[in-house]
């Protein structure tokens, strides 16, 4: 009878632990309906899309919580727990019977869904963040396979502009009060578009929510307002540039659109002459209103913990989604900087010690995490060499493997958890080496030797492709078609990726062996020193010694383990990278990975990297736009700074560039990484190249 008492008390106590540790307090469906009027894909049949408000509660002293900096000063408190909600949307069979068990969560970038353009075909101009019309699903990759995929916002002060995913979170308190610092923003040419604006918000993105000052009086705020040309100091220094102060009489915290002096504003900043697209201005000032940023860790986690292991939420509302076995999260650009910052800060595990995300796709990320878990962070910024380059995101650890910190002098890697560690598809694209540091993911810091890899990660390049293209997408030449010096490209890394992915579900479900990792390598002399590549062309189409350079930076006494407060705001240089990019062949194009066939079959050179025009800076890299520089049709018609093979000493005829494309998609489909319907697609494109180049 005792024993018995026992195990009853033991399964009570347990019940009410499961459901007090159960962190998504309610799921808030505010609409349920058909997808683009009840189409089927493949033999799954209808789709249903489901959108609302997930809200939660976590514990701030909770062991999976103690690593969201300032937990503890969350102004919304109920007694113990911290409450806080996000948008959420899920895309699931209409029929539970044909749901594949697999659920893709991605990550949203910047508050945007992207998923449906990279793996679906969707293009840019489709309704992406809240797909309707069957154009917008694309070609229903995921859906013909039955998967359901799941979108939850995760970056606080993101508006709901676009559709874009928001959340709410508590605001950092001290003393009854919004915390106030200095705090340092950056005004570029991502604000000012084609023209020399008056007036921008103090985020620098008219998406973002400021951070207001503290006063619109400058004394008051301790404001400071500095112009540069560049936030590079020069082109292969890790060092942030200081910059030039712009007189005080020159600015002010206002609203002048409609001319100066304005409307006093705490969220808005006025420049009298207009703020100049080849300048970059910093501006420090004292802000408040700042949200505990690293909630946006939890949401994801507690979302996927809720639909794999819970049946209701605390108020009686069922759990939508029914079966699922696996699910793999998915980040693309800064969002792929999430889900690493979200493997390092500990999140892939639960209140209940549960794996989260079985399987990663982490793409274009190159070597950063996020600028997320900060007391005032700006997850929205990523380092680029022209700007943004004082943001937190290429400190130690570098690569997933576990290596000894040379600073703290212990053991540190992005997976150190192996119990919950999901497999993991690394990939990147050239820009993610030139912008986004890529290299540092396999190499040493010095640039002289290669690392081993753990061997739950398999890393992939797309060599010759930018960060994101869309599917059919024009060329374009950047802000106004005139920032960049070239053209960009249009091959869409949607079939190299299908493939990728479809290897990784296979690794994750059914725990096939993936294919070995493609990525340049120090000992193939593939990865160099920009300085040694030597372009087979000139006419300044290019640099080699442009890349955007880090080094492990000192942000203050208050950041460490990627999260905290900062007080460098101007972070001080400990020690440099140095950062290699891929090699090239005669062609131009890169060398030591996975190459789209219109890439191999070349026609033009496809770069992942551009120039800037004189306008808009001084020849530094385009942001995170590529190059597609075309082959001269003969080597008459061939410039003399061109050393490029012309076309017609490549193929003899439209016939055998045909063949070369059908020899580079064979070899692409034989190892798996190109689906059929893909191949021929790809051939079909080819097709309609010869006929504009050869006109048969």
């Amino acid at each position: 009878m005792i024993k018995r008492s026992l195990i009853t008390l033991f399964l009570f106590t347990t019940l009410v632990a499961t459901q007090a540790s159960a962190r998504l307090t309610e799921l808030q469906i505010k609409s349920r309906e058909p997808v683009a009027n009840g189409i089927e894909f493949g033999t799954t049949g209808a789709y249903e899309k489901i959108i609302g408000t997930a809200k939660f509660q976590v514990e701030p002293g909770h062991t999976r919580n103690r690593n969201i900096a300032d937990i503890t000063r969350a102004a919304n408190k109920n007694g113990e727990n911290v409450e806080f909600s996000a948008d959420f949307m899920i895309l699931q069979p209409a029929d539970p019977k044909k749901n594949s068990g697999v659920l893709y969560l991605e990550a949203p970038n910047q508050g945007n869904k992207l998923i449906l353009s990279l793996l679906q075909d969707a293009s840019s101009k489709s309704s992406l963040n809240n797909p309707q019309t069957a154009e917008d699903f694309g070609n229903g990759f995921l859906m013909n396979r039955g998967h359901t995929i799941v979108w939850v916002g995760w970056q606080a002060n993101v508006k709901p502009i676009d559709g874009r995913m928001t959340v709410n979170f508590p605001l950092s308190m001290s003393e009854g009060a919004s915390i106030k610092e200095l705090i340092l923003t950056e005004l570029n040419d991502r604000s000012f578009g084609d023209s020399n604006p008056n007036t921008v918000p103090l985020s620098g993105r008219d998406f973002i929510e400021s951070f207001p000052s503290v006063s619109t009086d400058k004394k008051e705020a301790g404001a400071q307002l500095f112009a540069l040309n560049s936030d590079s100091r020069d082109e292969l220094s890790p060092e942030v540039a200081r910059g030039e102060p712009v007189p005080e009489d020159q600015w002010q915290f206002s609203d002048c659109s409609n001319g100066w002096p304005g409307t006093p504003s705490t969220k808005h900043i006025c420049m009298k002459n207009g703020f100049l697209k080849n300048k970059n201005y910093h501006l420090i000032y004292r802000a408040e209103n700042s949200p505990v940023m690293g909630l946006g860790l939890a949401t994801t986690r507690d979302l996927i913990s809720f639909i794999r292991n819970q049946g209701q939420d605390d108020i009686g509302n069922r759990n939508p989604i029914i079966g699922v076995r696996t699910t793999i999260c998915m980040g693309i650009g800064q969002a792929a900087a999430y889900l690493r910052d979200f493997l390092y800060q500990g999140f892939n595990v639960d209140e209940d010690n549960r794996k989260v995300c079985d399987g990663m796709n982490i793409h274009g990320a190159g070597v950063t995490k996020s600028f997320l878990n900060y007391r005032f962070g700006q997850p929205y910024r990523e380092s680029m060499q022209h700007s943004e380059r004082y943001i937190p995101s290429t400190n130690f650890p570098r690569q997933y493997s576990v290596r000894v910190n040379p600073f703290l002098r212990f053991p540190d890697g992005i997976l150190k958890r192996p119990v919950y560690d999901p497999l993991i598809f690394h990939t990147d694209t050239s820009t993610d080496y030139w912008q986004h540091q890529a290299s540092l993911v396999g190499s040493s810091e010095g640039g002289s030797m290669d690392f081993t890899e753990s061997n739950r990660v398999r890393r992939f390049f797309l060599a010759g492709s930018q960060r994101m293209t869309f599917a059919n997408a024009d060329a374009t030449r950047g802000i106004g078609e005139r920032q960049c010096i070239n053209k960009t490209s249009t091959v869409h890394n949607g079939p190299l990726m299908r493939g990728l992915i479809g290897k990784l579900e296979n690794w994750v479900v059914e725990g096939t062996e993936p294919p070995e990792s493609q990525y340049p390598r120090i000992a193939e002399k593939e990865l160099v020193n920009p300085k040694d590549i030597r372009f087979p062309f000139s006419g300044g189409m290019v640099r080699n010694d442009t890349v955007n350079i880090s080094g492990d930076m000192d942000f203050g006494p208050r950041v460490k383990f990627n999260r905290g407060a900062i007080d460098l705001l101007v972070p001080v240089v400990m020690a440099g990278h140095n950062v290699l990019v891929p090699n090239i062949d005669e062609v131009g194009n890169e060398v030591g990975g996975i190459r789209h066939p219109l890439v191999d079959a070349a026609t033009n050179t496809y770069l992942g990297f551009n120039i800037r025009q004189g306008e808009f800076g001084r020849g530094e890299l385009c942001d995170d736009l590529g190059s597609a520089i075309p082959l001269a049709s003969t080597p008459a018609e061939r410039d003399d700074s061109d050393h490029r093979p012309a076309l017609t000493e490549l193929y003899e005829s439209s016939a055998v560039y045909l063949q070369a494309v059908e020899k580079a998609t064979k070899l692409l489909a034989e190892r798996g990484l190109l689906l059929e319907a893909d191949a021929r697609s790809i051939k079909n494109e080819a097709a309609n190249i010869a006929l504009e180049l050869w006109g048969n």
